[in-house]
């Protein structure tokens, strides 16, 4: 089952903050390995993930968890 798009930001959102410029090509590692490993809804999840990323990255948004983004609530 493919996770919601709050889930897939979250996902995109970690990577960025744990692997910097190199959160896409993870995160296309992960790919690899679910289709390595037959995962089909892993590999959904993940290639949403890197979309994610590139979408984030693109409109310069900040991860969620960055003192940049102001929290929701506000």
């Amino acid at each position: 089952m493919l996770a919601g798009e709050a889930a897939i930001e979250r996902l995109a959102c970690e990577m960025m903050a744990r692997h910097g410029s190199q959160a896409a090509l993870r995160a296309v590692d992960r790919l690899n390995e679910r289709i390595d490993a037959e995962d089909w809804s892993g590999r959904d999840l993940w290639a949403a993930v890197v979309h994610a990323i590139h979408e984030l990255r693109q409109a310069g948004s900040p991860p969620l968890h960055s003192p940049a983004r102001p929290p929701a609530h506000q």
